[in-house]
């Protein structure tokens, strides 16, 4: 049996619109071994009530698009799977399926597609890079698609220096219906707000000049149309920079919520959130985690 290891990813960072995310340490694991014949999949986890079993499940489809390219037959298919990555919540899960469902697909059927191959392979299937590309990469990744190729690059992020505050919710929202009220023309002046805001929140990243973060995560292209699907995200933001967060965004297409902080702050910054979501908003929770510089492993 083949398992891969594939991080959750926060994407749409900031100004980053469909060009910016970076990996979390937070995982699902997919087990995949071939059969004689007919298609089994386990879930082990509570996406079991609302994740299909058959051939409309995501990695089972990612796996076929392989063996399709590769042109090889399969028999049949036992796939384990174990969530670990809120699904429909912002934080990449449709992306860790499509990644791993690849790279099992490629080592059963002996493909050979180099890791640029998958990235690009990838992007193609999700139809931007900011998700897939650090979750095979890991680390804090600006990515484009041209000519059906993703270019990229990766930015390592320091683990001991900084940490992601996930504010999640209990309620869902589908990538289709946030995507449904962004305009397809913008402002010009709304262009170069986020061009000058992307550029300074990668220089910052890199260089560590975290005092930019605050005004580098602003971003005129997708918050403020999503907002309106996000209960409780104005009163969010305020009050983590209260807390002392750098950055705070929406992750991916919502609702998820996090915040950059200093690893030296973190447990005050966890109990002063904890305590406003216990008495302001409880249908809120919060958790605490690094980022993920390995990206997605075979086990």
């Amino acid at each position: 049996m083949i398992t891969v290891r594939v991080p959750a990813t926060s994407a749409n960072m900031g100004p980053g619109f469909d060009s910016i995310g970076i990996a979390l340490a937070v995982y699902n694991t997919i087990s995949v071994e071939e059969t004689d014949s007919g298609l089994e999949i386990d879930i082990l986890d509570g996406s079991a009530e609302f994740l299909p079993r058959d051939g409309r499940n995501l990695v089972y489809r990612a796996m076929q698009r392989v063996f399709n390219e590769a042109g090889y037959k399969m028999r049949g298919l036992h796939i384990v799977l174990n969530n670990g990555i809120p699904v429909t919540r912002g934080l990449g899960s449709s992306s860790a399926s499509i990644v791993g469902g690849i790279l099992a697909a490629n080592e059963i059927c002996n493909a050979r597609m180099s890791r640029d191959d998958i990235i690009s392979f990838a992007a193609s299937i999700e139809g931007h890079p900011d998700n897939t590309t650090p979750a095979i990469m890991g680390g804090m990744v600006i990515a484009v698609l041209s000519g059906g190729k993703a270019y990229y690059q990766k930015i390592p992020i320091d683990g001991d220096k900084i940490k992601f505050a996930i504010f999640l919710p209990n309620f869902i929202l589908r990538t289709k219906k946030a995507r449904s009220v962004i305009p397809k023309v913008i402002p010009h002046s709304d262009g170069v707000f986020n061009t000058g805001r992307a550029a300074l929140l990668t220089a910052s990243m890199i260089t560590g000049n975290y005092d930019n973060l605050k005004i580098a995560f602003d971003d005129r292209l997708h918050q403020q149309y999503r907002k309106k699907f996000i209960s409780g995200m104005s009163e969010i933001f305020e009050k983590a920079y209260d807390c002392g967060a750098l950055g705070t965004y929406v992750s991916g297409a919502g609702p998820a919520i996090i915040s950059l902080i200093r690893a030296e702050d973190e447990n005050s910054f966890s109990k002063n959130m904890s305590k406003f979501f216990e008495e302001e908003m409880n249908d809120w929770e919060l958790t605490v985690t690094g980022p993920d510089d390995n990206g997605a492993l075979l086990i």
